[in-house]
């Protein structure tokens, strides 16, 4: 069953007693074809960045290799644990010949997945891969992490050339989405690095928030929470003396942040950096997007999946083509043409392999 557009499965675990990944015995024909299942983390199908790419990965795959998938975007993380259970009590008792992977990005799934994933080894056809953890799993189960630490730095480095010098004061706002996600942590790093090694033509200030606490929050923010968080940003908001760069490394929360600073008087000066997915259609507004290609990692892993040669753990970034930066073709501050773009990502390259 492939879902059409970003709509949610209506199949509430627990409320049903047909089987939601196994043959319904109804059926006169059951398919054959393999399954591909996906759970994301809580709220984060929709979010116009990394999850939707996962999502279009997967339904390219699948349309390419013949296969049927199931993606389920969960409301809560209980609801997430519960879709988990569900499908692996089912994989793990399935008896047919077909084959199913059963893929998750969510972060808040980790202590789940690490004590679970052994029940699969009682099934050759039934697989597992969990997206960005650099830790493998100890039983069954595939792993695969993206790393974001060069493509960040490079970043950190060139956003020290896109500012517009109009104003008095120039702040790059770097908000993530919690300290404690490996993924979003490195990002962090990666950018602040950059930032630091680099001297531009005109000195900025940078500001570090976390939206979250919590160990997989911050991903999610309401317009309101967006609005307060853009006037805090700003020490003097309402007049021209000062604008700000957004660098919003926090899943779908970023489109709220990015609704509010359009909403800023200033917006002819303020901008963004676009996040995970090449947002440089705003050529205004956004100057460079610092991109996971995660779409194109998950049409391979399905294909090598299929073949029988997905790796139990890898690790990619920069160097592999994982990850990247796209410029704005119609940026108006065109002081990136200062920069040597190609020598550059071989530094980052060179730093991020160091982290290894």
């Amino acid at each position: 069953m492939i879902l059409c557009g970003w709509m949610l499965l209506a199949i509430m675990v627990g409320c049903t007693k047909d089987p939601i990944i196994l043959p319904n015995p109804d059926e006169e024909q059951p398919s054959g074809a393999p399954l591909v299942i996906v759970i994301y983390g809580p709220n984060s199908l929709g979010d116009r960045s990394y999850c939707d790419m996962i999502y279009t990965g997967v339904e390219k795959a699948a349309q390419q290799h013949g296969l049927r998938t199931l993606q389920f975007s969960p409301e809560s993380e209980e609801e997430g644990l519960a879709y988990l259970e569900t499908i692996i009590s089912e994989m793990e008792q399935a008896s047919d010949t077909v084959r199913r992977l059963l893929i998750t990005p969510g972060v808040g799934y980790d202590a789940y997945l690490r004590a679970n994933s052994h029940r699969l080894e009682s099934n050759p056809r039934a697989d597992l891969l969990y997206l960005e953890t650099s830790t493998p799993l100890e039983s069954k189960g595939s792993t695969l992490y993206i790393n974001y630490y060069g493509a960040m730095y490079m970043g950190g480095c060139m956003v020290h050339y896109t500012t517009y010098n109009y104003t008095d004061k120039e702040v790059v706002s770097l908000v993530l989405a919690n300290p404690y996600t490996e993924s979003v942590r490195e990002a962090g790093e990666g950018f602040v690095a950059g930032f630091n090694d680099t001297q531009g033509l005109e000195p900025l200030e940078l500001h570090i928030r976390y939206l979250s606490q919590e160990p997989a929050g911050g991903f999610t923010l309401s317009d309101t929470a967006a609005i307060r968080i853009i006037r805090e940003e700003s020490t003097c908001p309402g007049d021209f003396s000062e604008s700000i760069t957004l660098v919003p490394v926090c899943g779908g929360a970023m489109h709220s942040l990015i609704r509010a600073i359009r909403g800023t008087l200033l917006f002819a000066m303020n901008q963004y950096i676009g996040i995970d997915g090449d947002m440089n259609a705003d050529n205004l507004s956004c100057p460079f997007s610092i991109v996971k290609h995660v779409d194109r990692v998950m049409e391979d892993y399905v294909g090598m999946w299929l073949e029988g040669t997905m790796p139990k753990h890898q690790t990619l970034g920069l160097a592999d083509g994982a990850t990247g930066v796209i410029v704005g073709n119609f940026f108006v501050p065109n002081d990136l043409n200062l920069i040597d773009i190609d020598s550059l990502w071989q530094v980052a390259v060179e730093k991020e392999k160091r982290r290894l």
